[in-house]
C-alpha cells in the first residue's frame, strides 16, 4: 500500500499506517457576545481550529498481530501532547499540521489481517503550512499472536462464537481559541485517557433460557479488574462496562461486550 502518515510530539513518534489522508474542516470564534449589555462584536481575525478526520490502514500477519498493532498505536497516542501530524496520499502528495492533538480513535480488523484506523485530530489554524518529516518504521510482527478468536475475560469465554474486537481511544485535549489572533493554544487534557475494547460474540443455547445464560455470563466476569485475552494477546486491568445483546426470543443472539482500561499518565 502506498502513502504514509505519522504523528510526532517529540516524545511520542508513531506511524499511522499506509494510505493515510486527512480531511480538514475548521471553525473560528469570530463573534464575541460578552459583555451582555453591548451589541455582538465581530472580530476581524478570530481564532481558528481545524478538525482533522484522519484514516490509515495497515496489513498485518494475523488477527492477533493486527489487534496488538492497533492497541499499541492507540495507547501511544493516548499519552501524546501537541505535535506534528503528517499525511501522504496514494500519489505521494504530502501535507503536515503543526500543534495537532489527538482527540480519539477507532481501530477495527477486517479479513483477519487488515487494520482500519480512524483518528480524530484538531490543530490550530496557521498562516503557513508545517513541514512534512519522516514516518518511523512500522512495528514488526508481535510474537505469539494468532487468529484463534478465543476471547476470554478473567478466564471466562465470551460467548460461544466470539467474532472480532474493536479498539477505541477516548480522551479530552481541548484547544483554546485566541479571539483576536489567528489560531489556538493546546491547553492540555482535562480528563484521563481510556481504551475501550468492544468484543462481538454470539450465544447459542437451544436447551436453556437465553436470558438466564446472558445474565450468568455477565455475573461471572468481575466484579473487579480482569485480564482480557485473545489471539495470543493479554490486555490487563480491564473492567466490564456493558453487555448488549440483540433483542430476540430465539435460542441465539449476538452480543457486544464492552471493556474499559484506564491508562496511566
Amino acid at each position: 500500500m502506498s502513502g504514509a502518515g505519522y504523528f510526532s510530539d517529540g516524545a511520542v513518534n508513531v506511524e499511522l499506517g499506509a494510505h493515510v489522508f486527512a480531511t480538514p474542516g475548521g471553525t473560528r470564534s469570530a463573534v464575541r457576545l460578552a459583555p451582555h449589555s453591548l451589541p455582538a462584536a465581530v472580530l476581524a481575525s478570530g481564532g481558528g481550529v481545524q478538525d482533522l478526520e484522519v484514516t490509515g490502514q495497515r496489513l498485518r500477519a494475523n488477527m492477533g498481530d493486527a489487534e496488538r498493532y492497533a492497541y499499541e498505536l492507540l495507547a501511544a497516542l493516548a499519552g501524546s501532547g501537541a505535535g506534528t501530524l503528517g499525511v501522504e496520499d496514494a500519489y505521494g502528495r504530502q501535507s503536515a499540521f503543526a500543534e495537532a492533538v489527538c482527540l480519539g480513535a477507532v481501530a477495527e480488523v477486517h479479513a483477519f489481517m487488515f487494520v482500519d484506523v480512524r483518528l480524530d485530530f484538531a490543530a490550530p489554524e496557521r498562516s503557513s503550512a508545517a513541514s512534512y518529516g519522516s514516518p518511523p518504521a512500522t512495528p514488526g510482527t508481535y510474537g505469539g499472536t494468532s487468529t484463534l478468536q478465543d476471547y476470554e475475560a478473567g478466564g471466562v469465554p465470551l460467548g460461544d462464537h466470539p467474532v472480532a474486537m474493536r479498539i477505541e481511544l477516548v480522551r479530552a485535549f481541548p484547544l483554546r481559541q485566541v479571539p483576536r489572533a489567528r489560531g489556538a493554544r493546546a491547553v492540555g487534557p482535562t480528563s484521563g485517557a481510556m481504551i475501550r475494547f468492544v468484543v462481538g460474540a454470539h450465544v447459542h443455547r437451544p436447551t436453556a433460557n437465553l436470558a438466564g445464560e446472558i445474565e450468568a455470563l455477565t455475573r461471572s466476569i468481575g466484579p473487579g479488574k480482569v485480564a482480557l485475552t485473545g489471539n495470543g494477546n493479554t490486555f490487563s486491568g480491564v473492567l466490564l462496562d456493558s453487555v448488549r445483546p440483540a433483542h430476540t426470543d430465539l435460542h441465539h443472539t449476538a452480543l457486544e461486550l464492552t471493556f474499559v482500561q484506564e491508562l496511566s499518565a
